[in-house]
């Protein structure tokens, strides 16, 4: 009992690192509340994306914090900084205040986020490892379409309610407090080993795990146009309301379970091939969303985005786990966050600059489909490469 408690502990971890684009139902409304002061929607957009910066600033900062706390403070703190700055729009909604509070929950997530996947790889190894990692791609994503349902059943008492979700953060910190041990014996062995190998990056690890930060950055960039597009393609083509458009981006997230536990099989029938058939898969769900012109063949572009975009990104961190050193993989896996949350980070400023060439979002998912297709041939050629 004590080992399944855990686990799931350690998995509770990774359930809200994504859901800062779980509120973005209430986009809608909160245009609509903003343009009222001024505010442009590409500005209220921006507090969708904006913790994902904060994320990345706190990825480069965790060596140097490393120094100072153990990984059982840097959660802790993470955890409660998260929570409380994500439920301060709840109680005010002044947008510079509200600007802050996103920056201070992104630098919550970045304390948690390395350590909610390196954490799985330094205690599973071999199959337990491959299953945990799924598990973990999926406890992400289950998180998010938790999330992201409840936005859409608190939207109706006015978009400031949604923020109430992020106080599921102090329930994940009870989880982890109770349950995730800290022997002695591991706390000595881990300060050895970061201390000997103080260890750089070689040259090809460098590449690697630079070239694999890229293609995660890709999809999570498409990944994050899907959250901040949808439901303006539902409601401006009246499919449905603000919840409807909840609903879906739930479902999507959710068929993230089958593709969590559905990972050790998928890669060991596929292998290497998985990230790219992945990708493949994932520009057709873009291209789908794009050309869709009712609810059920949105519904089905949006599950087949959710099922390849989760095993996907879950690919991407286990061929990280497979080709670098337990001692080296804190730091190979920060980078790939780094690319992650810059993904996340610039999906904004993406659209913006695609504009010209994509003025509708139609046009918009199916040129990021094509795009998609041409990253898969960079992945494939990239592991096939790496021996």
């Amino acid at each position: 009992m004590k080992k399944t408690m855990e686990r799931i502990s350690l998995l509770s971890l990774s359930l809200m690192l994504i859901s800062s684009f779980s509120i973005t139902a209430g986009l809608p409304a909160m245009k609509a509340y903003f343009s009222r002061f001024g505010y442009t929607a590409s500005q209220v957009e921006l507090l969708v994306s904006l913790p994902a910066f904060a994320v990345v600033a706190m990825l480069f900062l965790n060596s140097v914090i490393e120094r100072w706390m153990s990984e059982r403070q840097m959660i802790v703190a993470g955890l409660l900084l998260f929570s409380t700055s994500g439920l301060l729009p709840l109680v005010v909604q002044d947008y510079p205040l509200i600007f802050l509070s996103r920056l201070l929950f992104g630098l919550g997530t970045g304390m948690i986020n390395a350590k909610a996947i390196s954490i799985i790889s330094e205690r599973y190894s071999g199959n337990d490892k491959t299953r945990m990692l799924g598990y973990r791609g999926s406890a992400e994503v289950v998180g998010s379409a938790i999330l992201t349902f409840m936005v859409g059943q608190l939207l109706p008492l006015g978009w400031p309610a949604i923020f109430a979700v992020y106080g599921g953060g102090y329930l994940i910190l009870l989880l982890y407090l109770l349950f995730v041990p800290y022997p002695k014996e591991k706390k000595q062995a881990s300060l050895k080993e970061k201390k000997k190998g103080s260890a750089r990056l070689r040259s090809p690890q460098w590449r690697f795990s630079l070239m694999l930060a890229v293609i995660a950055g890709i999809i999570i960039c498409f990944n994050s146009i899907i959250s901040l597009r949808v439901p303006d393609i539902i409601v401006d083509a009246r499919m449905g309301t603000a919840t409807t458009a909840g609903t879906v981006l739930s479902l999507m997230q959710l068929t993230g379970i089958v593709a969590g536990v559905g990972f050790a099989s998928l890669t060991h029938v596929f292998k290497k091939n998985l990230l790219m058939i992945m990708c493949f898969g994932f520009g057709l769900a873009l291209a789908l969303i794009g050309l869709s012109g009712q609810l059920w063949s949105l519904v089905l572009g949006t599950l087949l985005a959710g099922f390849t975009y989760s095993t996907g990104v879950t690919s991407i961190f286990y061929h990280l786990s497979e080709k670098i050193p337990t001692n080296l993989l804190n730091l190979a896996t920060s980078l790939v966050l780094i690319g992650c949350n810059l993904g996340s980070a610039l999906s904004s400023f993406f659209i913006q600059l695609v504009t010209p060439l994509a003025p509708s979002n139609h046009l918009l998912f199916v040129w990021i489909g094509a795009l998609m297709v041409l990253t898969g041939v960079f992945a494939s050629q990239l592991l096939a490469r790496t021996k």
